[in-house]
């Protein structure tokens, strides 16, 4: 039996990278797990088998494709990938693209899409999984955020999508203020410089570089830290860095 036996999370981006480590555990300790991925792809499949193996016999776990663009988000409160968010008892949101430019190169489209994706999006599914969690008097929620997001900063280089994550640390902040008397947690975690499988071997060895031990952080690491951040009821609004202390 695990501390998550019979709750039911949702892992919104979990097919992959940290999220995908974050679905292990959250089998292993005993939830039952949907997964949701972007694409049909071989290794969200063999996810599902891991995750299988790896949990107590009592859970049950479901993978859910689902596209998810700044241009279909105004459909997404009536996806089949809401209905499981909305009965959710954990809900972790690994996904966010990315986003490198200056100002003036950043495209209105662009604008529009961190905004959505990294910001409204975590939003909504925060807001409709919140009435089945105070139901309960119990309820997990954690997103990601960016490097260093945790205070308004400026950012040379990835304004639109630092922007968006410095507000999505608000969003952890105010759904903890407000509904910790409910038995629900929000908290926050800040990856720094990551390994994960969507970067080559040159770009994690030149990663590895900027960090001040001169090694690039293991997903397993992040996953680790999310699972504390979820396991403790009283630990609640907390915005933790993973970033082996990087610094710009």
């Amino acid at each position: 039996m695990g501390i998550f036996t019979q709750k039911k999370a949702v892992v919104i981006g979990g097919s992959g990278g940290i999220g995908a480590k974050l679905s292990i555990k959250l089998a292993q300790k005993g939830a039952s797990v949907l997964v949701h991925g972007g694409h049909n792809s071989q290794k969200l499949d063999d996810l599902m088998q891991t995750l299988e193996t790896q949990s107590p016999s009592a859970a049950h776990h479901q993978s859910l494709v689902q596209e998810i663009t700044g241009d279909n988000l105004t459909a997404f409160p009536t996806s089949p990938l809401m209905e499981h968010v909305k009965k959710a008892d954990i809900l972790c949101v690994a996904f966010g693209p990315f986003l490198q430019g200056s100002l003036e190169e950043t495209t209105p489209k662009q604008w529009i899409d961190m905004t959505l994706l990294n910001y409204t999006l975590p939003g909504i599914c925060v807001s409709s999984a919140l009435p089945h969690m105070k139901e309960n008097h119990w309820g997990r929620i954690l997103l990601f955020g960016g490097t260093l997001t945790h205070n308004v900063r400026a950012y040379r280089t990835n304004a639109a999508y630092g922007g968006a994550k410095t507000a999505l640390c608000s969003l952890v902040k105010s759904t903890a203020a407000q509904y910790s008397s409910w038995g629900i947690t929000c908290n926050g975690i800040l990856p720094g410089l990551t390994e994960t499988e969507y970067q080559s071997p040159q770009m994690l060895s030149a990663l590895a570089q900027k960090n001040p031990s001169g090694k690039i952080i293991p997903a397993e690491t992040i996953a680790t830290a999310a699972i504390t951040l979820l396991s403790i009821q009283e630990v609640n609004g907390a915005l933790l860095n993973v970033d082996d202390g990087w610094t710009p």
